[in-house]
């Protein structure tokens, strides 16, 4: 038996805002970082929401710790909502989901995984969780995993369960409007690695290809122009970052996703660029697997002969939203020779690799960190 997991509803257009006038919770936390405070986008909700009593959690930092989200369902505890509201990217969307679990249940955040009955555990859903993205990439409003850093061990935990997903997600086009164009490049190359590795998994489906494929579409297509101040690009952009979230959601991600867990982990790079930088040289490598077959079929849909030129594609498109396309561009031989054992044995214990169509031993896994860094062609 198999099961297809989303939020009850999603709201989307330049006004999707006002959504928020019909709730009718009077307790709401607001789960935020700084830079979404500064930006003015928690007032916008705020003055959105009719609640007697708003508490904000402004304390997400860039790929947060598992101590973030017990300090966040620490004060959802105190406060008890009846809704909690996530405003901002990926990192916010993970603190949130997993505080809405931890401030009823008292249980260590690896626990919660897509076998563990919440509700047997004694967890209720007593707060109402809405996302709000403020990027287009991450598609961490739709779905059911959670993103966050053992900062002991250096390395990614993905807390995952079907009651981790939001009830609503809200798709404000004029949150996105002001994006920086770092932002716009790291998160939909974040956003087409979701799509790409979601096309790939072993897990896919009839709904996740469908989703899948028409979001690589819509982002090779739009990306560039995105980045270069296209506000129509840009809101196709926002729709393809969710459209890829509920696909790989149902499907997994994989190999790409457990390099660049572990890459982002250790040299603290943005999850997107992380996990993006990665995604070509992973194709390369699955070409020797039945995987091939795939990737052949979607780049003849969108127009292209063989899987190996829609690679080059992406290589092409990284250059034009000017990302870095090895990793020798971000770190220094020296700093990659002193951590890659670490790199590896990491990469080989993430729980992303499962699902990948091949699954490198260690020495390919070496190997393919060697090559990512010297940005060669894999060819094994």
């Amino acid at each position: 038996m198999w099961t297809f997991v989303s939020p009850r509803l999603i709201v989307y257009g330049d006004d999707a805002l006002t959504f928020l006038e019909g709730e009718k919770a009077s307790r709401v936390l607001i789960v935020a970082d700084e830079s979404i405070l500064k930006l003015g986008f928690v007032d916008m909700v705020k003055n959105s929401l009719r609640a007697e009593k708003i508490e904000v959690f402004s304390e997400v930092e860039p790929e947060p710790s598992i101590d973030t989200a017990l300090k966040c369902a620490k004060l959802a505890r105190e406060l008890q909502p009846q809704l909690i509201v996530a405003v901002g990217g990926g990192s916010v969307m993970d603190v949130a989901k997993a505080a809405r679990i931890l401030m009823e249940l008292d249980i260590d955040p690896i626990a919660i995984t897509p076998f563990t009955d919440l509700f047997e555990l004694g967890y209720t859903k007593k707060a109402k969780l809405i996302a709000i993205p403020t990027t287009s990439g991450t598609g961490a409003d739709v779905t059911w995993t959670s993103v966050l850093t053992d900062k002991v061990e250096h390395r990614k935990l993905t807390p995952a369960n079907k009651e981790v997903v939001p009830d609503v997600t809200i798709l404000d086009y004029r949150l996105v409007a002001t994006m920086p164009k770092k932002l716009i490049a790291g998160s939909g190359l974040d956003a087409l690695t979701h799509a790409v590795e979601g096309i790939l998994s072993l897990w896919r489906n009839e709904f996740s290809d469908a989703l899948c494929e028409k979001a690589v579409e819509i982002i090779l297509n739009n990306l560039e122009k995105s980045y270069m101040g296209d506000a129509e690009a840009r809101a196709k952009m926002h729709i393809a970052a969710t459209m890829a979230g509920l696909g790989f959601g149902n499907s997994q991600v994989g190999l790409a996703h457990s390099l660049g867990h572990t890459f982002g982990a250790i040299f603290k790079v943005h999850h997107g660029v992380s996990v993006g930088i990665f995604l070509p040289y992973v194709m390369q490598f699955y070409l020797k697997s039945d995987a091939r077959e795939r990737m052949d079929s979607l780049a003849r849909k969108l127009g292209l002969e063989s899987a190996e030129m829609l690679i080059d594609r992406i290589f092409d498109l990284m250059r034009r939203v000017e990302l870095p396309t090895r990793l020798s561009e971000l770190i220094s031989r020296e700093d990659f020779e002193k951590n890659l054992e670490s790199l590896v044995m990491n990469t080989l214990n993430d729980s992303s690799l499962g699902m990948s169509p091949r699954i490198p031993d260690y020495d390919q896994t070496r190997m393919i960190y060697e090559y990512a860094f010297e940005g060669k062609r894999i060819d094994f």
